[in-house]
């Protein structure tokens, strides 16, 4: 049951809050990035921020082929290209809510940078689909 996730979210924030409580954002806390499902099980990730400040990551960028599951709320990334080679191959689990326009998907018991049993929170917003462009052929003339 894909149909509810398929589409462009766009980012509203991601946070990483470490065992100790601390919150903190890799990419600015007006980080930018979209999370792409298609229909064919296909998915791309970026997430990176508006404007780079020292010390601040340069971004994520990922793809693969997803599994969606609604009854349990969780949402796996079979990651098959990546900015970092070492994810290539990877399945990557992601507790996954989606109400409404809102996706939040929750990654439990990470190590992010040199802290361990971080969670990572990633809010986005479905954005429209665009109708079907239909046009003219310039160069179809009609024989009226």
């Amino acid at each position: 049951m894909n149909s509810l996730i398929v589409g462009t979210w766009k980012l509203k924030s991601f946070e990483v809050q470490k065992e100790n409580g601390e919150s903190i954002f890799p990419f600015g806390e007006d980080a930018t990035g979209l999370v792409i499902y298609s229909e064919s099980g296909n998915f791309s990730v970026q997430y990176m921020p508006k404007k780079l400040e020292e010390g601040q990551l340069k971004g994520i960028s990922y793809f693969g082929t997803f599994e969606y599951n609604r009854e349990k709320d969780y949402i796996i990334h079979h990651v098959e290209g990546s900015l970092f080679p070492n994810d290539e191959g990877l399945d990557k689990l992601r507790h996954a809510c989606i109400r409404g326009k809102t996706l939040v998907l929750t990654c439990h018991k990470l190590d992010w940078d040199e802290d361990t049993n971080t969670t990572v929170t990633i809010h986005f917003e479905k954005q429209e689909e665009m109708a079907e462009l239909s046009f003219t052929k310039p160069w179809a003339r009609s024989e009226n």
